[in-house]
């Protein structure tokens, strides 16, 4: 009789511990990093932002962040740490290159900001 309560109760537990442990924020791979580069235009000036996250378990090294005209480099990003990039004014405008070890190739081009709504 009391093996009817256990089972049930058992497969429960075992369902919310698998739903727990989905639900937390785990890096799946051993080096990875994400990239976004987008400009931002506010009616008064545009600019341009390159942001670096490092999502995966270990510290990616040897960060190049290549605008085409010059390089910024990053000689260690640890994991969950974020880098935020300004390019200069002579940079290019269409794409930027951020390669790493071990065996980090990203290309990604600029996109457009969505724009917020000014409330007045």
């Amino acid at each position: 009789m009391a093996l009817i309560y256990v089972v049930p109760t058992a497969v429960v537990g075992a369902v919310m511990l698998a739903i727990f442990l989905t639900s937390i924020p785990m890096a799946s791979k051993d080096y990875a990093l994400e990239v976004d580069a987008f400009k931002d235009n506010d009616d008064m000036m545009l600019m341009y932002r390159v942001v670096i996250v490092n999502t995966g378990r270990n510290d990616v090294t040897n960060v190049v962040v290549d605008y085409g005209t010059y390089k910024d480099f990053i000689p260690r990003i640890k994991p969950g740490e974020k880098i935020i990039l300004s390019p200069r004014d002579d940079a290019s405008k269409e794409k930027v290159t951020v390669t790493a070890e071990p065996s980090i190739y990203i290309v990604k081009e600029y996109r457009n900001l969505a724009k917020m709504v000014k409330v007045h």
